[in-house]
């Protein structure tokens, strides 16, 4: 719930106004009472109020930061609560943060990159050494002063929502373009993860774009996990090469390969050291001579050396005369024989079969191939009935069998989450089904086929059935919240504002909600109801751009096609059974074509605001709707899929809301 300017928090700060507002939190500029000082005041959403274990975590990490005093650390004051009212006292710095530098300028200059990068160098060698590792390394975490300093945010914070960013609807998406591929995997995170997000910040300052950028999270991770960074300079020529260098090493796949420590970095990035070069360095020839200045000495035991170098490859030369001359005599005299053909033929036949042609087998390959049996030869390096000397060695490549992978433990979690965790072990996501559920929440997997713990070969289907939320769901109170809560309330229950109004009101605070259809404890279904809000506002801007996004989805009519003449082919969504005995599942017939019109009111903010309308159904995932438009500008859009849906909106890259018709 915001707090309106005037709010006493903890008998200790007063709020002066609101400066940002993410998925986590809301920040505040306030005063702190007792001396005046001017603070930030992070204060926790409430949907993370109820998690008592994520508090106590969150809590330890906060108060772990609060040892953490360095010229470019924000200072962390204290943390506290008041009530059900969470919240982090932090120093205020005065300036904005470097994404929304990047995006009024586009790019910087190398020396500007350098010094920016140095200063979060040292901010991160500093707390490395308390232990503390900062985990969401990115632009908006970057804070650039009125006065020219760099002091990075939000440390170790990021290991407290570790747990919850998986289920937290956009609390996670906002940092995907910075994290590391130990991450991606869910191992573990320690001080190399830190340097290579630090990587792709430098090199996002320095091209003004992302080395990784996708439709969705899932298609940018996988990116991370596999994909070779590009080159910078095959995107911005300008950018130096030593620097270049610096970023490729900070963004190798092997944390192993990165950079050692943070300062390693910071002297690399000032000229000191060249550790980029090192790679380069190992390729080149080692020298065996060092020549001092005054040059006799060493002059002397060259020649000396140069000498009986020569007379040992004189010697090998004239021994190696000998031996090819015996070698070549010896061949000639050798009986030809025919290469049989080993394809098809297991291990141990293939073998029996060489030998009885005079010739040996030599593997030269292993691989796992999914049509070809373990030990059975996949190929030869040379071609059945081709003659060769009697005693030749055969190479020939051996297959593993199918590669077998475990499949995971996919329920409860979201949809995007199971199919991020499928790409990560190379399954992919098969039939999607349909049904109720009284528990899990939805949009998240139900059920899934194979079980978790399975080994199948990779590139198999996972069939996964996704909840639809309870048969019944009663209609929460929305009265007296906020557009933003009530959204979120609805969200949590499947549900989706079908209509939003907006009155006048001199009584009521602007973007409150004063009224809404149906009733609250009604009950409905989701995908199946008609949810009417209207929302205050102050007499005069009804027509202003709203505070928040505003995104409302109403269900089309989709006329029934005739029956086709020629029977039409099995689609791949299907209704799953039902859940549990009396309870009556109706999920939506397989394939079932599905319209529903989205409509977005830009909010106040930016002058353009990039908005990616993003779908995933049964045919995939796609992008239907990019483009940047100014606030209070409406956009209407009709969305049309086939079986299980979900509609994204993004807005300037981050998830406002998803839609499940």
């Amino acid at each position: 719930m915001s707090r309106a300017a005037g709010t006493v928090i903890a008998d200790r700060y007063e709020i002066l106004g609101r400066i940002a507002e993410g998925g986590m939190s809301t920040v505040y500029r306030a005063r702190r009472r007792s001396d005046g000082t001017i603070v930030a005041l992070k204060i926790l959403r409430d949907q993370y109020v109820a998690d008592r274990e994520f508090l106590e975590r969150f809590a330890r990490e906060a108060r772990a930061a609060e040892t953490l005093t360095h010229p470019n650390v924000v200072r962390v004051f204290e943390t506290g609560k008041d009530g059900d009212t969470y919240f982090i006292a932090m120093e205020y710095v005065d300036g904005i943060d470097l994404k929304v530098h990047l995006r009024r300028i586009g790019r910087l200059e190398a020396a500007d990159a350098e010094r920016i990068a140095r200063s979060v160098c040292e901010a991160l060698d500093y707390a490395h050494h308390q232990g503390i590792v900062h985990r969401d390394v990115k632009p908006q975490n970057i804070l650039l002063a009125s006065d020219g300093t760099v002091k990075v945010a939000d440390f170790g914070i990021a290991r407290a929502i570790a747990a919850v960013t998986i289920t937290q609807a956009g609390t996670v998406l906002g940092s995907v373009q910075y994290m590391s591929p130990e991450q991606a995997r869910g191992a573990g995170v320690g001080r190399a993860s830190d340097l290579y997000a630090l990587g792709v910040l430098l090199f996002e300052m320095l091209t003004g774009q992302l080395p990784f950028d996708g439709d969705t999270p899932i298609a940018i991770t996988l990116k991370h996990l596999h994909d070779p960074p590009p080159r910078p300079r095959s995107i911005e020529p300008s950018v130096p090469l030593r620097l270049e260098g610096i970023i490729m090493r900070c963004m190798a796949k092997r944390s192993e390969d990165r950079y050692g420590s943070a300062q390693e970095l910071a002297s690399d990035l000032s000229g000191e050291t060249d550790h980029w070069a090192r790679l380069l360095e190992e390729e080149e020839t080692t020298r065996m001579f060092e020549v001092t200045e005054d040059g006799a000495e060493p002059r002397s035991r060259l020649r000396v050396f140069s000498t009986r170098v020569a007379m040992i490859l004189l010697g090998a030369v004239l021994l190696g005369l000998w031996t090819g001359w015996q070698a070549v005599s010896a061949y000639l005299n050798v009986p030809e024989v025919e290469i049989p053909n080993m394809v098809g033929r297991t291990l141990p036949q293939a073998t029996q079969i060489a030998r009885q042609a005079g010739l040996t087998i030599e593997i030269a390959e292993r691989s796992y191939s999914p049509k070809v049996a373990a030990d059975v030869i996949i190929s030869q390096d040379q071609p059945p009935g081709k003659r060769v000397k009697q005693g030749r060695g055969i190479g020939v490549a051996v297959s593993l069998g199918a590669q077998l992978v475990t499949v995971p433990d996919l329920v409860q979690q979201t949809l995007q989450a199971a199919q991020l965790a499928l790409d990560s072990v190379r399954l992919k996501s098969g039939r999607l089904q349909e049904a109720y559920d009284d528990v899990v929440k939805p949009g998240s997997v139900v059920r899934q086929n194979p079980p978790a713990g399975t080994r199948v070969p990779v590139d198999s289907a996972v069939t996964l059935v996704i909840s639809r939320g309870p048969t019944q769901i009663d209609m929460p109170a929305l009265v007296g919240r906020t557009l933003a809560d009530a959204r979120r309330a609805l969200d949590e229950r499947g549900l989706v504002i079908t209509y939003l109004r907006t009155i006048a009101s001199t009584e009521v605070e602007p973007g409150v909600v004063i009224e809404q259809t149906p009733s609250p404890g009604s009950k409905v279904r989701a995908g199946q109801v008609t949810i009417t809000i209207t929302v205050s506002a102050r007499p005069g801007e009804e027509s202003a751009p709203p505070r928040a996004p505003v995104i409302t989805a109403e269900p089309q009519v989709v006329e029934t096609p005739k029956p086709a003449p020629t029977p039409r082919p099995v689609p791949r969504v299907t209704p799953a059974p039902q859940t549990s005995p009396g309870q009556r599942a109706t999920p939506a017939p397989a394939g079932v074509l599905r319209r529903t019109r989205i409509q977005i009111v830009i909010p106040e903010g930016p002058a353009s605001q990039e908005v990616r309308i993003v779908v995933i159904d049964e045919s995939g995932v796609r992008t239907i709707y990019r483009e940047a438009r100014p606030p209070g500008e409406r956009i209407d859009q009709v969305v049309q899929t086939r079986g299980f849906t979900v509609i994204q909106v993004y807005i300037d890259s981050r998830l406002v809301q998803e839609v499940r018709p």
